[in-house]
């Protein structure tokens, strides 16, 4: 197995002309609390501990709810809570926590010194969920009142900014806007931190805002909506409950096709589509296209083209991606952000372990052993260990088949010897809790790694390009008949839809019951669209075109009757294309279609049907 595994790394080192980088310096652990301090720190605690709670804002309150007793140390091993000082308590965020003084009922907002800020009278209580974490979002915590069940909020020096006017659906405040809830109407909306609702109760759900965009349901349909409540998709799309809000908005055409997946950005303007969407993972969209898989970055760019043979999920900057698997060892490509091959190699299984790392797993002596290899398929642990756990801060723990843990580095360094009867990850990278059994007591340490720096591969940065090159423009080949006379439009095919220039179509239904003008701001790049008004001619209308073209995402405004409307819509030859079935929602006009003579029909006498 070893030698299969080195081998088949030099073999693709050779043939593919990769240049593997010198092994970084290997990580280091240092005990940032001793085994003495840790015990005199429980001895305060009266002896009562289940362990870190976890890490929040770099701090830990440990302690044990038996004992109603806790202190609180941070991720360097320095105490900032005496132990005992507390006996119920509250992660921190933004900096602040809830806790109560033994004996009393009233909870202190702590800051993560150590100082108590100030205390709430004793009829209110703050509202955290089962993270049970302070709740503080943009300077602002929800409040309940218990004598009256009506929640408020508070800002960090105890001040009520908003009046205990709301019920327990209000939520906590991100990107300065928090959940309401009209309990009248039964539907939700958004308020700012004055308390003034600013996006009306109008959703069967809504979620908080992430990056400036919330997820909300109108009606049956599920959407993004940006923070002055403008809905970013086009109606013939939808959101998932489970899509990653990053700098594009994933979502599906609302009647499935297959590769109805398209990305979004903010101002809601198509960025690439024709995919499948299957996952996210470290700021990368794993999409499918005809059996193939590929990967769409954070802009919305395909950076990794739809020619790979299994999904794969990123991992500080590296996919492993299975390429054959038989009755033996499998085969599979590790590749960075760009596609570009790092290493490969062949193993029982493998999976992303973290920093430029992977387990992988060998059943040849006849039991499974675990070990890793590197990002180039370099094999830095022979399958030696029966248990492996994943890198975190640059080391790794690992247990031996006397079921005994110590540490490796990304060099396959074993720099901690399996000693520890348990080894607990915290939610601090790197940081870990440490316990073995020594003369019959048990002895725990808190140790902390030096990190884990990502390696320098050259062409491993994802490329971006400031403006994604849209999609190939078709002229469409479709007759078109307007009010039942033949009208040659010079209309384009993108990704199945026909799209058409917006002065063309106002030129022609000038004078019909459906007809508008089109005018255009230059300084605000905006286009207006006015119903039932006289179309104004330019000169430019009706030209015939040149053939395929490229298109791109048209980065104009779009008022129609002076309301702001988020339009599919693509610049073409410095022409506006839109979709002409958007445009025959808008204005109410009817598209038919007929399969048999492929024709496009618009009817200025009916109204749209979907």
């Amino acid at each position: 197995m070893r030698k299969r595994l080195l081998s088949l790394a030099l073999a693709l080192v050779l043939s593919l002309g990769l240049t593997v980088p010198a092994a970084a310096a290997g990580a280091t652990l240092t005990e940032v609390m001793s085994v003495e301090t840790y015990a005199s720190f429980l001895e305060g605690l009266g002896g009562y501990v289940y362990g870190i709670r976890g890490f929040h804002d770099g701090i830990t309150w440990h302690g044990a709810p038996i004992a109603h007793s806790y202190g609180a140390f941070d991720a360097n091993g320095r105490i900032i809570v005496e132990p005992n000082t507390y006996w119920e308590v509250l992660g921190f965020s933004e900096g602040v926590a809830w806790a109560k003084r033994n004996n009393q009922n009233t909870w202190t907002a702590v800051d993560n010194t150590g100082r108590e800020l100030f205390t709430l009278s004793e009829e209110l209580e703050p509202v955290y969920g089962s993270d049970e974490i302070c709740n503080f979002h943009d300077g602002l915590a929800k409040v309940r009142n218990r004598e009256t069940n009506t929640y408020g909020y508070v800002d960090k020096t105890g001040k009520t900014v908003i009046p205990f006017e709301h019920n327990d659906r209000a939520g906590d405040f991100h990107d300065g806007l928090a959940v309401v809830y009209d309990s009248a109407n039964a539907y939700y909306g958004y308020m700012d931190k004055t308390g003034k609702v600013v996006i009306p109760c109008q959703y069967a759900s809504a979620d908080d805002f992430v990056n400036g965009v919330a997820t909300v349901s109108l009606g049956s349909r599920r959407t993004y909506i940006d923070t002055t409540g403008k809905d970013l998709l086009p109606q013939e799309y939808k959101c998932e409950n489970y899509y990653y809000i990053s700098d594009v908005l994933p979502a599906y055409k609302s009647v499935y096709e297959p590769g109805g997946g398209a990305f979004f950005n903010k101002s809601g303007q198509i960025v690439s589509s024709g995919y499948g969407i299957s996952n996210y993972s470290n700021g990368m969209y794993c999409v499918g296209k005809d059996g193939k898989y590929g990967f769409v970055n954070e802009a919305g760019v395909l950076v990794i083209p739809c020619t790979l043979p299994d999904e794969g999920t990123f991992r500080d900057g590296y996919a492993n991606i299975l390429i054959s698997s038989g009755s033996g060892d499998s085969t599979y490509n590790i590749i960075d952000k760009t596609g570009k091959v790092t290493g490969s190699c062949k193993a029982y299984g493998t999976s992303p372990a973290g920093n430029g790392c992977f387990s992988i797993s060998s059943s040849e002596s006849g039991r499974t052993r675990y070990g890793f290899i590197d990002y180039t398929g370099r094999e830095i642990v022979s399958p030696k260990y029966k248990k492996v756990e994943d890198f975190s801060g640059g080391v790794a723990a690992v247990m031996d088949f006397d079921e005994k843990w110590g540490f490796v580095d990304t060099t396959g360094a074993e720099i901690m010897p399996c000693q520890y009867t348990e080894i607990r990850y915290t939610a601090e990278p790197g940081v870990f809790e440490a316990e073995k059994k020594v003369g019959g007591e048990w002895h725990t340490q808190i140790l902390k790694s030096s990190g884990w720096t990502e390696p320098a591969v050259s062409g491993s940065t994802p490329s971006t390009p400031a403006k994604p090159a849209g999609p190939s423009a078709n002229p469409t080949n479709s007759k078109v008949l307007v009010n039942g006379k033949e009208v040659a439009f010079d209309a384009y095919t993108i990704d199945g839809a026909n799209y058409f220039k917006l002065r063309d179509l106002a030129y022609v239904l000038n004078g019909t019951e459906k007809q508008f003008e089109v005018g255009w701001d230059n300084a605000s790049k905006t286009i207006t669209l006015t119903s039932g008004s006289a179309y104004t001619a330019n000169g430019s209308e009706m030209a015939k075109g040149s053939g395929a073209q490229s298109a791109s995402v048209s980065a104009s405004k779009l008022l129609i009757d002076g309301k702001e409307v988020s339009l599919t819509a693509y610049t073409i030859g410095g022409n506006n294309y839109f979709k002409l079935r958007d445009i025959g929602q808008a204005f109410d006009f009817g598209i038919g279609w007929d399969n048999a003579s492929k024709t496009i029909t618009i009817d200025t006498s009916a109204g749209y049907t979907a």
